[in-house]
């Protein structure tokens, strides 16, 4: 059986203290979709339930669990919507990692015994003995660009070492590392991650890859970016805030987050008012671009996910950068290893054969990912390390 057959026969049921058993597939998938959409109904449409069956599973859950899953959003401006609260963000956290961690133990049975009697996988018969594993807590970005997975499959083929990793904003992924839960964490939020290494949980930092933010917005320009002839990017947002055209925010202390209130900053605008619109709950920038186009609003995202979205309706919106304004808009991806003194489960040695290897044999990766479908590499090399 096949990692996919394996997951269509694999089956989560809830059932607390006697109560109504309850599809835990389809919640976790409900759930995953709306952090997505910003949207109950688009969610249920998108896996083929009705809004109706929806709905009841979401009340059942948070009746049987005492907790509530989800939020909605008054209209208005912003045309309402849903998001995952902090104990559904949480919750849907969990299964992930329940997920990757039956994974693990299935990847790694099969290594040790082969699929079939008298059968050793192609990883068995490069090395004998299955190697350890890693978890790695990642934002979002590499991980939607599929960026992530192909470099933990890699690492996997050469040096038998399995990695998984739980997708989460920077801020998210540094508090699961504070707690232990992981072995390496990849963010983009320089403050947090100054702070993460003076405080003592990291022990080593490595800069591994960039890119750049970006403004996107729809195609027609409700604003007049396009009218700007310089001023870069704090005018850019200035001129937004002017003409109150309406703009997204992930709102989630994620990296991307911090960058555009650092912009905003920057710019001399405090956002508030009904033309911001902030979605915490809307899953990483493809999430926060689907919203985007659905309102006609701007938002900041990395030049990844736009290319990723492919949207012809959505534009980039960047006039005239200015040289000193280079540096907010520069969107630099750091791997950190959890620093083994503090926790004493870290699987260090292997974390460090990661970064190595990344180092040495995974940038050829890095540098040329994305080139052949979208006509330029999606990030771009950092070399050294601090």
């Amino acid at each position: 059986m096949d990692k996919k057959d394996f997951w269509s026969s694999f089956k989560v049921i809830l059932e607390i203290e006697g109560e109504k058993r309850i599809s835990g597939n389809n919640l976790f998938n409900l759930l995953d979709r709306i952090m997505v959409t910003g949207s109950i109904s688009s969610a249920a449409s998108s896996l083929g339930f009705s809004y109706r069956y929806a709905w009841g599973l979401i009340k059942e859950a948070e009746k049987a669990m005492g907790l509530q899953l989800v939020e909605k959003q008054a209209g208005g401006v912003a045309g309402g919507g849903t998001s995952l609260t902090r104990e559904g963000r949480d919750l849907l956290v969990q299964y992930k990692s329940f997920r990757e961690e039956i994974e693990r133990q299935l990847q790694s049975l099969r290594v040790s015994s082969g699929e079939k009697k008298g059968e050793m996988p192609v990883e068995a018969e490069r090395v004998s003995q299955p190697g350890g594993h890693l978890l790695l807590a990642s934002t979002m970005e590499p991980i939607e660009a599929g960026l992530l997975d192909l470099l933990e499959e890699s690492f996997y083929r050469a040096r038998n070492i399995l990695v998984r990793h739980i997708a989460l904003g920077s801020g998210r992924a540094l508090e699961i590392a504070r707690e232990g839960r992981v072995d390496l964490v990849l963010t983009h939020a320089p403050e947090l991650e100054e702070e993460f290494m003076r405080e003592g949980w990291g022990s080593l930092k490595t800069p591994l890859m960039a890119n750049d933010f970006v403004v996107a917005g729809p195609s027609s320009d409700p604003a007049g970016i396009c009218s700007l002839n310089s001023g870069g990017i704090r005018e850019t947002f200035r001129h937004i805030a002017r003409k109150k055209a309406l703009f997204v925010s992930r709102g989630d202390q994620s990296g991307t987050h911090l960058r555009e209130q650092e912009i905003w900053k920057a710019s001399g605008v405090k956002p508030e008012g009904g033309w911001y619109l902030v979605s915490p709950g809307v899953g990483g920038n493809l999430g926060i671009l689907y919203l985007a186009a659905a309102k006609g609003a701007y938002t900041l995202v990395d030049r990844a996910s736009y290319l990723l979205a492919q949207r012809k309706d959505m534009a980039l919106y960047a006039p005239g950068i200015e040289r000193e304004e280079e540096k907010l808009l520069q969107n630099i991806f750091v791997l950190m290893v959890i620093n083994p003194e503090r926790f004493s489960s870290v699987n260090y040695q292997e974390a460090l054969q990661f970064v190595r290897w990344l180092q040495e044999e995974g940038k050829n990766i890095i540098v040329n990912f994305g080139q052949e479908k979208y006509g330029e590499p999606l990030f771009s090399l950092i070399e050294g390390k601090e």
